[in-house]
């Protein structure tokens, strides 16, 4: 047998069960960092507590001028609270989940109507957002407990039944959906209507306005 096609043999004192032992420091590392990835940081994750749950009076910042209540006990993915008694800091669009059914809220400038804004909403949810979205049934007027006229149409998806709500306050245009299953959408529709007819302007100086009664879990 030629000298360049001998298998290399492992010397005696460098062997652990036919292993090379110096390369266990390496092996050792590429497992701890498996481990860490796999094990330890999810577990970290899964411990730690996200939950940002909804207080009685809470109320979120959609602009200077437009706030809502939210749902008692609903958690908060996003948006900002509203100082009470004072001018919102931070405003912007907000997203809340609860009993399996997630409500967003999205603000923007808009000069039309509320319905033609719904129609712009509906037509770039199905041809972008989701492909499968289909109304249901004729789109029905909504007001809110201070005043503000909208409209509301019912649609289905592959994610679930759903709702989307459109207003238009003084120049800013406001997106309002929710969807979950049926059953939790259903269970979950006196606190979305309250959620969606507590939008109201405020002073933007005071962070005072038209008061709304609060929604209930």
């Amino acid at each position: 047998m030629e000298a360049g096609s001998r298998r290399f043999r492992v010397p005696v004192e460098h062997r652990f069960l036919g292993l090379d032992r110096r390369g266990f420091p390496y092996a050792f590392s590429v497992l701890a960092i498996f481990l860490v990835a796999t094990v330890v940081v999810p577990r970290i994750d899964k411990a730690i507590n996200w939950d940002d749950p909804v207080a009685a009076g809470d109320q979120l910042a959609l602009s200077e001028r437009i706030v809502f209540t939210p749902a008692t006990g609903w958690n908060v993915q996003s948006g900002f609270r509203a100082p009470h008694g004072e001018p919102a800091g931070r405003s912007g669009g907000a997203a809340l989940t609860g009993g399996g059914v997630v409500l967003t809220v999205a603000p923007d400038s808009f000069d039309g109507t509320p319905t033609e804004l719904l129609a712009q909403i509906q037509k770039v949810t199905s041809a972008t957002d989701d492909p499968s979205f289909r109304v249901d049934g004729k789109a029905s007027t909504v007001s809110t407990m201070s005043g503000e006229v909208g409209v509301l149409q019912s649609y289905s998806s592959v994610r679930g039944d759903g709702l989307i709500a459109a207003f238009v306050i003084d120049g800013t245009g406001i997106k309002v959906t929710a969807y979950g299953p049926p059953v939790q959408l259903k269970a979950a529709a006196e606190r979305v209507h309250a959620m969606i007819t507590s939008i109201h302007a405020v002073d933007p100086s005071t962070g005072s306005g038209t008061a709304s009664e609060g929604s209930e879990s």
